[in-house]
């Protein structure tokens, strides 16, 4: 029987003990509240996702393969806008992107297992700084075009402000520029000049481009 195939997200927040005491206290709300957004604004078709919060900075969740970029795009997002400061001492997340086959999904997802799982949490140990996000499957050769998309993608997101922040969960659910400003309270323009500035025309290409590939080629990510 073929195992169902599913994308998890395993992370750590990055310099957590850097963080104010207060930052830190409130840290897993923040987490819950981005990961209790991701339904209501990606919309799946079939599944609902599930997380686990543990240590209070570290995070795992488990969602549709191709919801698999703006649900990271909504957590580094989410951050960034909950902990508004300089870049230089923004909250951001590292964290191992995985798709695969999940042999047993149970209803703490830090006891599910497969290959999903192993992958995800095996790539979240060998990532090192100053490298965020990795991502792994079974076929190498879509592991090693999707990693230079990443950090691509990357390179892109660690240049975001808080203000950019904000607008990334309306650009997901497809806002346009005049919705944009009425629901952050901003002008049009200003609107328009920082999607401009955050890239977000490269990052949707790039989110077309990765839910096609994982589309038609769904056997490939399972052994």
């Amino acid at each position: 029987m073929e195992k169902p195939l599913y994308a998890v997200l395993t992370g750590d927040i990055v310099k957590s003990s850097r963080m104010a005491s207060a930052d830190l206290k409130r840290l897993p709300q923040v987490l819950k509240s981005i990961f209790q957004s991701i339904d209501a604004i990606c919309k799946p078709d079939t599944f609902a996702t599930q997380y686990s919060i543990f240590r209070g900075d570290g995070f795992q969740l488990i969602t549709e393969p191709t919801l698999a970029i703006k649900t990271w795009l909504l957590i580094r997002g989410g951050l960034r806008a909950a902990f508004p400061g300089p870049l230089s001492k923004s909250v951001d997340a590292i964290t191992g992107i995985a798709i695969g086959g999940v042999s047993h999904l149970a209803p703490n997802i830090t006891e599910s297992n497969g290959e999903a799982f192993l992958l995800s949490g095996r790539l979240l140990e060998e990532l090192k700084a100053p490298r965020l996000t990795g991502f792994a499957s079974v076929n190498q050769q879509i592991n090693r075009e999707f990693n230079v998309q990443f950090l691509l993608a990357d390179d892109i997101i660690r240049r975001w402000t808080t203000a950019q922040s904000q607008m990334v969960p309306f650009l997901l659910q497809s806002f346009n520029q005049n919705e944009i400003a009425q629901a952050t309270q901003t002008r049009q323009p200003t609107v328009a000049a920082k999607i401009n500035a955050m890239g977000w025309n490269a990052i949707e290409a790039w989110m077309i481009y990765f839910t096609e590939t994982i589309e038609k080629n769904s056997t490939l990510f399972l052994l």
